[in-house]
């Protein structure tokens, strides 16, 4: 049977021949048409309007009979409506359990008042997230401090802006931000959650590895190497599992990521490389340039990719707003800190700081955490 379809031959074909022939007429006739007067006038446009019609006709349909934008006259017309009808759903064959990728438990942590209860409302809250990452099969353990303005019923339809604070050294241990710098406090500049967690480097693969793997040591994904997609973690698990389990933001307005040590770097590196995720970043007595060792797969392109004074000198700015605070007793992290606020430029704004601070331990940091947490406060976003 012939198909008058739009992509059938019993349409094109046709189109074609009246294309060719009105090519071929309109050549035969053109020197009798060619006499002055109104007739001839008309008889050369109309002559030549249909040649173009027709030609343009054929070009169309071979096109769509190619590239099959429209494969029936309803789907063209809008007409086409399908309905369907879901039988079986097969189940997935991944070994994550969703149920299971985050566990929250409330603590004792934060500040309390000794006479009376502890009142979420008034004392705020810490919670204790047990994550497994579906993405990197990495795992770690996060403490989620909600400010009490989180359980007041003004603030019931607000999301409250959130911030990852990331540990130094893999030997700090996962309350330091808490237990060192005492950062659940109150008198913020802005109520936000902050979500504290040990360093890239002590994250663990959710499996065992194989004899002779190395663990994630760095805050990016290590070409060739297993369970080191420490920036998969980061930048889509953990906000995926904190977005699932509180109210947040839903844009990167309201996300940003403050890390200590060494980890300031890494707080860098995720903001300026995922600025779709994070708008806002941090460093507190960091450096800034590039690891060494076996980070990067021993791939030099991949090194130098991921080198941030490299990126700001010769790639184009991200959209975010960063901190660096530096310390007068450690002059190179200072002046490191000063070189690459200096690079900085439009559609990214960068300030430092130096204090008069100790700046091995976020102990030596507890009395100037405030200046940072409340700069992040204000260059984030409530929605």
């Amino acid at each position: 049977m012939i198909s008058l379809e739009p992509t059938g031959a019993g349409l094109i074909l046709p189109v074609c021949l009246l294309a060719a022939s009105a090519c071929v007429l309109a050549v035969r006739r053109w020197p009798r048409l060619t006499r002055g007067g109104v007739r001839p006038l008309l008889a050369r446009t109309g002559l030549l309007l249909t040649c173009q019609v027709l030609l343009t006709a054929a070009i169309v349909l071979i096109s769509n009979r190619y590239f099959v934008f429209y494969a029936t006259w309803k789907d063209l017309l809008g007409g086409d409506r399908v309905n369907v009808h879901v039988e079986r759903v097969q189940q997935s064959r991944g070994e994550a359990d969703p149920a299971s990728l985050v566990r929250r438990t409330t603590t004792g942590l934060g500040p309390a008042r000794r006479d009376r209860p502890h009142d979420p409302a008034k004392d705020g809250q810490v919670d204790r997230l047990e994550i497994t990452g579906a993405r990197s099969g990495l795992r770690g353990e996060a403490y989620v401090h909600l400010p009490p303005e989180y359980f007041k019923p003004e603030y019931a339809a607000r999301r409250l802006p959130v911030t990852i604070f990331m540990s130094g050294a893999p030997s700090d241990d996962r309350l330091a931000w808490i237990d060192q710098a005492r950062l659940p406090r109150g008198g913020a500049a802005a109520p936000m959650v902050s979500v504290m967690i040990r360093s890239p480097e002590g994250l663990s693969p959710a499996k065992r590895p194989p004899a002779g793997s190395e663990r994630p040591t760095a805050c990016l994904d290590v070409p060739g190497q297993r369970g080191g997609r420490a920036e998969t973690f980061f930048a889509q698990d953990l906000p995926v599992a904190l977005s699932d389990t509180y109210r947040l933001p839903q844009t990167r307005q309201g996300w940003g990521i403050a890390g200590f040590g060494a980890s300031g770097q890494c707080a860098a590196r995720l903001a300026m490389l995922r600025s779709d995720r994070f708008a806002a970043a941090a460093s507190v007595s960091g450096v800034f340039m590039p690891a060494q060792g076996p980070y990067y797969g021993g791939s030099k392109a991949y090194q130098q990719d991921n080198d941030l004074l490299w990126r700001l000198k010769n790639l184009p700015a991200p959209p975010i707003s960063f901190l660096a605070a530096a310390g007068k007793a450690d002059p190179r992290t200072a002046q490191q800190a000063a070189q690459f606020v200096k690079l900085a430029r439009p559609p990214m704004t960068a300030e430092q700081r130096v204090l008069a601070v100790t700046p091995e331990t976020l102990r030596g940091w507890r009395d100037h955490v405030h200046q940072v947490t409340d700069w992040m406060a204000r260059h984030l976003r409530a929605e």
